[in-house]
């Protein structure tokens, strides 16, 4: 079978590996359909997020047709629809008992993608207790959603938004940001959107929720939006990682903000104001407390409207198109500004060429 391996930075490539089989009883092979490029695997690639270990398949937001299934698993057979949550935890070590299991002691060597081979492939090793069953009226491409979804989800919670009338922004208009300007608008938090990048813009332009601004300046935003270069903000949720330092200063008493961005950048922040101004930055990576299936029942029931957010699907023998659709140009080594409107890009596994169906 093929599989997209990762050896060093910039180092990508297809390689044919054997077809897998379940080795443990609760083992399940799903035939892999559709899997979502992500801001991880392009960190991978780059040497920007220098986690993964080398001659790992890449791919991690999946869904896919159960192959074969272990001895004791009596939840899923062969033929079924199921996206995949990637996301180990042992449920043992003190990370886990402490209430973090995204941040499982366990994780290295279990992490599919970055050091447990991943969905860039023709088939994944799964356990059963992490698929969920794919209902017959959600696409392949729409169920590959879930997980950055679910992550999203994690990220707004860790806000704890109490009120619905607060000033809050979200940063870059890529699939992360789409998703938190989604996910805090099903909250009832009328959020404005800030893009640079002319062709995220144009995409997103298209896909807002309904009262939703958008701007290509932060600055900008904060006066047209409140009226004076004096106004402060109560949220933000920065997808970048390049505008905390910025944001930070324009925080209200109270206000907080949330970085997602897997990014080797530096900030400096005033101490002293995060005391006294009552202020919080937070972090937010992966799934947790069950956001996963949860993520999936509001893709399910249509709440959050993620197949509007597919701008691309390509053919896996197409992956350096893909990569560089979204700016990492993997032949030429180098990144480079997005340039046509885009926003979540899927890779279609199978070798037969079908349209994206969302």
């Amino acid at each position: 079978m093929k599989a997209l391996k990762f050896t060093d930075v910039w180092c990508v490539r297809p390689s044919e590996v054997p077809a897998l089989e379940c080795i443990d009883a609760d083992d399940v092979i799903v035939n892999i359909e559709v899997c979502g490029l992500c801001g991880t695997d392009v960190g991978i690639i780059t040497g920007d997020y220098p986690v993964a270990v080398a001659g790992t398949t890449l791919g991690h937001e999946s869904t896919g047709t159960v192959h074969k299934v272990g001895s004791a698993v009596k939840r899923f057979k062969a033929g079924d629809r199921v996206v995949i949550n990637p996301t180990y935890a042992c449920g043992e070590c003190r990370l886990c008992q402490t209430g973090n299991p995204n941040h499982c002691e366990r994780k290295h060597g279990t992490e599919a993608g970055v050091s447990y081979d991943g969905t860039f492939a023709d088939q994944y090793r799964a356990k059963e207790r992490s698929l969920i069953l794919l209902d017959e009226h959600v696409s392949f491409e729409e169920g590959a959603l879930t997980e950055p979804l679910s992550c999203t989800l994690t990220g707004v919670e860790k806000l704890n938004i109490s009120h619905t009338n607060i000033r809050a922004c979200v940063i870059g208009a890529g699939p992360m940001g789409m998703l938190y300007l989604w996910s805090l608008s099903l909250a009832g938090v009328n959020a404005f959107l800030v893009e640079k990048n002319p062709h995220r813009y144009r995409f997103a332009m298209d896909v807002l929720p309904e009262g939703t601004h958008l701007y290509n300046d932060f600055h900008q935003a904060m006066r047209a939006e409140y009226g004076s270069d004096d106004e402060k903000l109560d949220v933000c949720i920065d997808t970048t990682g390049y505008l905390s330092e910025v944001v930070f200063a324009r925080l209200a008493p109270g206000g907080k903000l949330l970085n997602v961005a897997l990014k080797d950048y530096s900030a400096t922040l005033d101490i002293m104001k995060i005391a006294d101004k009552s202020l919080s930055v937070i972090g937010s990576i992966d799934s947790l407390n069950n956001s996963f299936a949860r993520a999936y029942n509001l893709i399910r029931d249509g709440q959050i409207p993620v197949a509007r957010l597919i701008s691309h699907c390509f053919g896996f023998d197409d992956y350096q198109q893909a990569f560089a659709t979204v700016g990492c140009d993997i032949a030429g080594k180098k990144q480079h500004a997005i340039s046509e409107p885009n926003c979540k890009v899927l890779l279609r596994i199978p070798a037969q060429k079908k349209e994206c169906a969302a």
